[in-house]
């Protein structure tokens, strides 16, 4: 009875070890094992190592029964082994399982640090940040991006490529968690449910000032990209150092004008911003590439169009001019040709 309340006991403690205890305790268990048994058989495991493969197959399944033991203390030894190492290996197996699950559930509820880096930070998750995720998940293929929100309970797109983290945006502790300051850029929507733009646009403000200024203190420069629901706001966000502003409803205005008067325009912009046909991307100048009119020429040969450098779209009438080392130059391409120009 006594020797039934030990082993109890001894499971008890087992269940109840930390995750580094337990893996050494087994770690033990089993070299000590796999030399024991080379000691009391060396006939039958004439080595370590054979006693190593005897101990293996025998706490993680039932045995191959290729080498087994044959002396009295042997088998003695072995019955010992059934129990603990088969009910330790169990344990350990257990921890393995719980510890994958709990880091899973954690990953859900976006309360992992993130730790990968040139990612992409998509803040306030709505109807707009949807379609942006599923146009970068669709055009980039090698992209991360991480979501952003303190209303969302769990991720709201299970993908191999999509983090999540909880939490306030307009707090440091989220953004560092958000590894704000490795990210490549940093995207802002305007929050839905809102009626007034001002208070739309002042939470966006608030967020992309403590953004900015997280990347700052630390010798960083956050590429942050803003929703402003109103463009009269957007002095307000030029004074904390926004680099690009979207303005929905005065895009959509000028395209619905634009399409009145020049048909097919609407189609166009479309293509351009869809992964649908021909697309807008930019690269890097190429060592060979002078002036922009060298770059026109290679460019149109292999099937692209040079828009500008930068938002600087007069460069195709000043096409002698040298082009500067830091250019990042828009095209219109397909993806074939842009694959080969990357």
């Amino acid at each position: 009875m006594k020797n039934v309340i030990l082993i109890k006991r001894l499971w008890i403690k087992a269940l109840q070890m930390s995750g580094w205890t337990l893996f050494f305790g087994t770690t033990t268990l089993i070299l000590f094992s796999s030399f024991f048994i080379h000691y009391l058989e060396p006939e039958t495991f004439p080595s370590a190592f054979e006693g190593l493969w005897w101990t293996m197959t025998t706490v993680v399944t039932v045995g191959y029964g290729d080498v087994s033991p044959t002396t009295v203390q042997g088998k003695i030894f072995a019955m010992f082994l059934y129990v603990m190492g088969i009910g330790l290996m169990t344990i350990v197996i257990g921890k393995v399982i719980d510890s994958l699950s709990l880091r899973k559930r954690l990953r859900e509820e976006g309360k992992l640090k993130i730790t990968m880096r040139n990612h992409i930070i998509l803040i306030n998750w709505t109807k707009k940040t949807e379609l942006a995720l599923q146009e970068l998940l669709t055009t980039f293929h090698d992209i991360h991006i991480v979501i952003v929100d303190e209303k969302l309970e769990k991720i709201p797109v299970l993908h191999e490529r999509v983090e999540f983290v909880q939490g306030d945006p307009a707090t440091e502790e989220t953004l560092l968690q958000a590894n704000l300051l490795d990210c490549k850029s940093a995207m802002i929507f305007a929050p839905d449910g809102v009626i007034k733009a001002s208070q739309a646009d002042g939470h966006t403000l608030l967020i992309a000032s403590i953004l900015e200024g997280l990347g700052k203190k630390n010798g960083r420069n956050i590429y942050t990209i803003c929703e402003v629901s109103d463009s009269k706001h957007i002095q307000a966000f030029t004074h904390v150092n926004v680099e690009e502003f979207i303005t929905p409803n005065d895009m959509s205005a000028h395209l619905a004008a634009r399409s009145i008067l020049f048909n097919g325009t609407t189609e166009i912009i479309r293509q351009l911003t869809s992964h649908v046909g021909y697309d807008l991307y930019h690269i890097k100048k190429k060592p060979h590439w002078n002036t922009y009119g060298d770059a026109k020429k290679e460019l149109a040969e292999l099937g692209a169009t040079l828009l500008s450098n930068h938002e600087d779209m007069s460069i195709v009438t000043t096409l002698q001019t040298p082009i500067p080392d830091d250019a990042k130059l828009f095209i219109i391409c397909d993806e074939k040709v842009y694959q080969k120009l990357r």
